[in-house]
């Protein structure tokens, strides 16, 4: 059986978020730790990044800083 696919739930390594993102590495890994982004843990060791919320947390950390 296969997985229907939609390109928004699609899953992104943080490699792929670094570069969307202009984010640090290890940044990324930071605000993942401190739940500050959402993320997807697919092991204890092994996270992933869903590009609907990560788009969704990009849109309200944006208006967070225009209003500033």
């Amino acid at each position: 059986m296969a997985l229907a696919h939609d390109e928004t739930d699609r899953l992104l390594t943080i490699k792929e978020v670094s570069e969307l993102t202009q984010l640090a590495v290890g940044s990324l890994y930071r605000l993942s730790s401190e739940q500050r982004i959402p993320t997807v843990h697919l092991s204890r060791r092994c996270i992933r990044f869903r590009l609907s919320d990560l788009r969704r947390w990009i849109e309200e950390h944006t208006q967070d800083a225009e209003e500033r």
